[in-house]
């Protein structure tokens, strides 16, 4: 039997198993039960947030035998074929190959006949952005008062480039990228069913690569495992993704934090001859010093991390200052540029951090006010310094008493 990969194994079947996109799953169970379905959607959002599968979805809600229905059973023919996509009323069609004026007088053509076995015949179009302005001009009547037997879901990953007759036509739902907290509740779910043990480290690498979608995750999952099996080592894990190691980056924001520009450049050169990205360790630092100014700041440790590294953000932000944070973050990201551009990218790293250990303000304004105040209070007239003066005023020098007298 044919493998299948986890991002198909694990589609969520239900609009309850969507993960990180309760808005647009709300939205769209109210209107199913209030038969408020409307004649058009446009589903945007970033790769592998649940843009198709939440249409595959609504298409089996509008068509199961016991609907239309926000809990689809699954069950019912119609249900099965629409699942393994197979279905002749529900109509998916990629954009970028379909893009042409032709193909969507074909779709006008055929959405004026009903469906063969279902309630809806429905025409699910993936990047619909790719169509050309022609097209998109021949779809606008239909668009706007399709057969009542017709619904029209879009997707998209940029909601930008479609006209605005098309966007005032449809009704939209923006899918949010996938939170870390989410998405490592997940990860977790899946290595459980599927007997595999990583550590929260592994998963938390795998959550940041991913960029809040949830396809890739798990995409990054299974080379993993084809890779290293179901338990393998942290190391291993970090090697295959190309993640720059923890330790590394520790020792660089410390380095950084403490002004130690020994350690700091021993420690370039050891990413320098292990092979590691600059651009990736830039990113990966910055992450870091991310994660020190929101401790420092608010006082509470980002929960995404492991506790290894709580404990960790949790000394190092003692410490620190909040200004030289602050200066540190933005040296960084400024780093990630300059080295991106230059010939030369470890001589551009090591100088541009270098600044940013003689640069970075030891103290805050307010911290350098309340030192003010300190010395001002030292110096008034009320303090030790001038008690024994008669009248509690210092005594004029001699100098100014002469200039006076003149």
């Amino acid at each position: 039997m044919a493998y299948t990969v986890l991002a198909r194994k694990y589609r969520p079947q239900t609009f309850e198993e969507m993960v990180g996109q309760q808005p647009v799953v709300k939205t769209l169970c109210n209107e199913l039960l209030q038969n408020r379905v409307a004649h058009a959607y446009l589903f945007c959002g970033s790769r592998g947030v649940g843009k198709t599968t939440a249409a595959r979805l609504l298409a089996r809600a509008l068509n199961c035998a016991q609907g239309p229905t926000s809990r689809p059973c699954g069950e019912c023919q119609t249900c099965i074929e629409i699942r393994d996509g197979i279905a002749t009323d529900v109509i998916e069609i990629d954009g970028a190959s379909n893009n042409g004026v032709e193909n969507v007088r074909e779709i006008r053509e055929n959405a004026k006949y009903l469906p063969q076995s279902a309630r809806y015949k429905i025409y699910i179009i993936d990047e619909v952005h790719m169509l050309s302005q022609a097209a998109f001009n021949a779809l606008l009547k239909t668009l706007e008062e399709p057969p009542a037997h017709v619904k029209f879901i879009f997707a998209t990953t940029e909601a930008q480039k479609l006209p605005d007759t098309i966007l005032s036509r449809c009704q939209r739902h923006n899918f949010r990228h996938i939170s870390t907290q989410a998405m490592l509740e997940r990860l977790k779910t899946i290595c459980g069913n599927e007997a595999i043990s990583l550590s929260d480290k592994a998963l938390l690498a795998i959550s940041n690569l991913s960029k809040g979608g949830m396809r890739d995750a798990l995409s990054l999952l299974d080379q993993l495992v084809s890779a290293h099996g179901k338990q393998p080592e942290d190391k291993e894990l970090m090697e295959t993704l190309g993640c720059v190691d923890s330790f590394l980056v520790q020792n660089m924001t410390r380095a950084l934090v403490e002004r130690n520009a020994h350690a700091l450049l021993e420690n370039i050169e050891i990413a320098y001859e292990n092979g590691v990205e600059f651009k990736n360790l830039m990113e990966e630092l910055a992450l870091g010093l991310r994660h020190l100014f929101v401790a420092k700041t608010t006082g509470k440790l980002p929960e995404v991390l492991a506790e290894e590294e709580q404990r960790f953000v949790e000394s190092l932000a003692k410490n620190a200052d909040d200004a030289q944070l602050a200066y540190l973050f933005d040296a960084v990201h400024n780093t990630l540029w300059a080295v991106g551009r230059s010939a030369f990218p470890k001589l551009t790293l090591e100088m541009q951090l270098l600044k940013a250990i003689y640069l970075a303000p030891s103290l805050s304004i307010p911290a350098l006010l309340q030192r003010l105040e300190a010395l001002e209070s030292a110096s008034s007239p009320l303090s030790p310094a001038t008690a024994g003066a008669p009248g509690g005023r210092s005594e004029q020098s001699p100098f100014l008493h002469h200039r006076h007298t003149t």
